[in-house]
């Protein structure tokens, strides 16, 4: 990670934040990690996720083993059973708190009925709420950003760039926060300063997971097996790409330590029925 002008205690914190990030963001790999909530062979696995071919599913597979997430077993020849690790099984709720905040703060993507030719909100599958969360915070900068306008208060961009990218050009750290204020996770107050929104202040308790996760503790949340949804189409999943929906300010404000602090994952407050999705 570049050099940051953040504490190094927390610097520390962050950078392991952000190694957690780069392993599970990129694409499909929710999909595939939610679906080995129960172990499956190869087949049976492909086929929760039938938009994939085998040439885009084994080498994730590959690279979630190599990261400790999944394991392989391989019983004879042609019985291979794939699952999640100590450490993956750690990991679903943490994925869990991503589903919940999304389902609370992104946008709901719509679809034409066919019947009445009214846009009506569709189905979202649990792992897709999580792949969408992780694309608005997985972006280089972008945690730290957050982390910084959590522990700063309102600030100008001057303010965060010295702390997030002090060896960078003043100008660079403009484009980052215009893409967390496109997405809905940062807006600029009456002065003009950049601050957290609803949805951003409402990441608290996300990061509160993955940070126990990136640090090796255990979440305080119970951990089920259970196969994740599985959409009913059976074509390509678009990505989502929209943003996060600004709520009602129910959450509390962050306060120090509490973006990384190791406690205990409380659930997203609630936010007013209606909330758009993506």
């Amino acid at each position: 990670m570049p050099a940051s002008g953040l504490p190094a205690p927390d610097r520390r914190d962050l950078d392991q934040v952000v190694q957690a990030l780069e392993t599970i963001s990129p694409r499909w790999n929710a999909w595939i990690l939610m679906s080995l909530a129960t172990p499956a062979r190869y087949m049976d696995l492909k086929a929760r996720m039938p938009w994939l071919h085998d040439g885009q599913l084994q080498p994730k597979l590959r690279l979630l083993e190599s990261d400790g997430l999944v394991q392989r077993t391989e019983h004879t020849r042609r019985h291979v059973v794939y699952g999640l690790t100590d450490r993956g099984t750690c990991l679903l709720p943490v994925l869990d708190a991503f589903a919940e905040w999304g389902q609370q703060h992104l946008e709901r993507p719509t679809v034409t009925d066919p019947v009445t030719r009214k846009e009506t909100p569709r189905p979202v599958a649990r792992a897709e709420e999580i792949e969408d969360a992780l694309a608005l915070i997985s972006p280089r900068h972008a945690t730290a950003l957050l982390w910084a306008l959590r522990a700063r208060g309102a600030s100008n961009a001057a303010a965060l760039g010295s702390s997030v990218m002090p060896d960078a050009h003043p100008t660079a750290v403009y484009y980052p926060l215009r893409l967390l204020t496109i997405k809905g996770l940062v807006g600029r107050d009456r002065g003009g300063k950049f601050t957290l929104t609803a949805a951003g202040r409402a990441l608290a308790p996300v990061y509160r997971a993955l940070s126990a996760w990136a640090m090796g503790a255990s979440s305080a949340r119970t951990v089920t097996s259970r196969p994740a949804p599985v959409p009913t189409q059976t074509g390509p999943v678009v990505r989502g790409t929209g943003a996060a929906v600004e709520a009602t300010p129910t959450v509390p404000a962050w306060k120090p330590g509490d973006l990384f602090s190791h406690t205990p994952v409380a659930r997203p407050v609630s936010a007013p029925a209606g909330v758009a999705r993506r």
